[in-house]
């Protein structure tokens, strides 16, 4: 093989593992790093099964619940307006 035959086999080598490798690691970071996205149905189902445990909650819980919610709402809120 010339030098010059092995310097372009040698940029092809480099190239060809960059692009494998990379598009390796940018799928798995993808994959990963998007926020969990779910059926609107699930998630009302998941909170309507929720919903039906309140009777087992303390009052303390149900006064926690109650700020975490209305703290929730104002957050959304907020965020809608921008």
């Amino acid at each position: 093989m010339s030098g010059m035959s092995q310097l372009i086999c040698g940029i092809w080598i480099v190239f060809g593992s960059s692009i494998f490798f990379g598009t390796i690691v940018a799928t798995i970071t993808t994959y990963f790093m998007r926020p969990l996205q779910r059926p609107v149905r699930q998630i009302v189902e998941t909170i309507e099964y929720n919903l039906e445990q309140l009777e087992d909650l303390s009052i303390e819980e149900l006064n926690f619940l109650k700020e975490t919610t209305d703290a929730l709402i104002l957050h959304m809120e907020t965020l809608k307006k921008q």
